[in-house]
């Protein structure tokens, strides 16, 4: 693809980005929700506005199973009080509803297994609770080695039983912040497809210092979001045997002017290349928790931006609002995808994904 700007586009491209984004089913498949006070409007109305159709919400984080329980139970409390703005996804068919209804839907998923306590058995609870994606590890070790352990020494028997288990009950298997070998051993072992609902390949990793990266840790920052960064090998196994790769805009930036967008476009790009844009989708790997404290921050302190308290998103992703999303449309327009490959990385090829491993 032509590495073209978002910026470049003419006004009939402008007219067809923004029809294609309202048409499509736009799915995110990595938020952290914010659902207490006036947090949750300023959520949801973002969300809205940014003609998100449904997202992963990150839930149960090192939990036990009875407080991960009573929060996943404040989430379907809350989508009932909410309910003419948003529901909680159980099935694919829900994310369609959600599109013709005008809504935002969340998917629940939990970015690590520790909440199920090593019992196969309490899988049934969180499935009967509306849990459809759940994550191996979250950066070190439960079920899997995490990609920040000192060790990978591959799938724990749990780990094993687990990646069966959920296969069995149609769940749907995350390994976005898993241990390169046991990213391997789960791809290998799954009977069905897998997924990385928000990664960039280890291959493209921005490895120089953004103004953002020195200030969040510098060098030890960039070690990180290399491990975090997926190989090339675990990318394509992933695609081969039908899963997806959600690319994020979270470790995209490059340092320079260029924008956040066309940074995330030479990802995606990137991926395509590797693995087909079938295969391709969206992970935001947004923390609207931090979207509601840089809003403050940035509010009070407008001359401060980027040298006391520096943002992950720049201007063209508004300092984290999805509110923005339809740029991410603009710029596989400009990259040149037919409409049909735009509607699949919006939302279409989760969609698919998601009916075949939840088994509809």
């Amino acid at each position: 693809m032509e590495a073209r700007s978002y910026l470049s586009l003419t006004r009939d491209e402008l007219d067809h980005a923004y029809a294609l984004h309202k048409e499509s089913v736009v799915i995110d498949t990595s938020i952290v929700a914010f659902i207490e006070g006036t947090g949750e409007d300023m959520m949801l109305e973002d969300l809205l506005k940014g003609g998100i159709t449904a997202s992963n919400a990150t839930v149960c984080m090192q939990r036990t199973l009875s407080d991960a329980m009573a929060e996943v139970a404040s989430y379907h409390s809350w989508a009932e009080r909410k309910k003419d703005k948003t529901l909680i996804v159980k099935t694919a068919a829900d994310i369609i509803r959600a599109k013709k209804e005008g809504k935002t839907a969340l998917i629940l998923g939990p970015q690590d297994s520790l909440f199920l306590e090593a019992k196969i058995h309490f899988l049934e609870i969180a499935w009967q609770m509306g849990i459809r994606i759940i994550q191996l590890s979250y950066n070190r070790s439960d079920a899997a080695d995490g990609c920040w352990d000192r060790v990978d020494g591959g799938l724990t028997n749990f780990g094993f039983d687990l990646v069966q288990a959920m296969n069995k009950r149609g769940m749907l298997i995350d390994l976005s912040h898993v241990g390169d070998k046991c990213t391997m051993e789960a791809i290998e072992t799954s009977k069905v497809p897998v997924c990385f609902t928000h990664v960039i390949p280890r291959a493209t990793t921005p490895t120089s210092l953004s103004p953002y990266a020195t200030w969040a840790g510098g060098q030890h920052f960039v070690k990180r979001t290399l491990e975090r960064g997926r190989t090339n090998e675990a990318l394509k196994m992933c695609a081969e045997k039908g899963g997806m790769i959600g690319v994020t805009p979270f470790f995209a930036k490059k340092a320079g002017p260029t924008t956040l967008t066309d940074d995330l476009m030479d990802q995606v790009d990137y991926v395509v290349n590797l693995v087909g844009a079938e295969h391709v989708g969206f992970g935001s790997d947004l923390d609207y928790r931090n979207s509601v404290t840089r809003g403050c921050y940035i509010w009070k302190y407008p001359d401060r931006i980027d040298k006391t308290y520096h943002t992950a998103m720049d201007k063209s992703w508004g300092y984290g609002w999805l509110e923005h999303m339809p740029n991410f449309t603009k710029g596989l327009v400009a990259r040149g995808y037919s409409d049909n490959e735009i509607k699949g990385i919006l939302g279409d090829n989760w969609l698919k994904l998601f009916q075949k491993v939840w088994k509809e």
